[in-house]
Formats: C-alpha cells, structure tokens, sequence
C-alpha cells in the first residue's frame, strides 16, 4: 500500500507560496526568453551549448 505523505500548510504560506510562484511565472519566463535569444544570436542551435543549457 502506497504511504500518503501531507504537508499541512498556514494560509498566510499558502498565500506566500502563490505570491512566489507567480513572481516566478513572471520573471522566469523573461529570464529563459532572454537566454535563448542570447543563445540564437550565437548561430546554429545544433552545436549551441548555452541553448542545451
């Protein structure tokens, strides 16, 4: 029988929890857009370690 693990939270965490994860959502997504186009301007994405990355 599988274990069950639960993780109890407050609801001001739960709140911080959502605050984090849409900041993260927001900037992580500009951060990984302006690696790959750093990683395009390099040329070819075939032999592109920064893209791989």
């Amino acid at each position: 029988m599988a274990q069950e693990n639960f993780v109890y939270l407050t609801r001001e965490r739960v709140v911080e929890l959502e605050k984090e994860l849409k900041e993260m959502k927001i900037n992580g997504r500009k951060e990984m857009a302006e690696k790959i186009a750093e990683a395009r301007a390099h040329g070819d994405l075939s032999e592109n370690a920064e893209y791989d990355a």
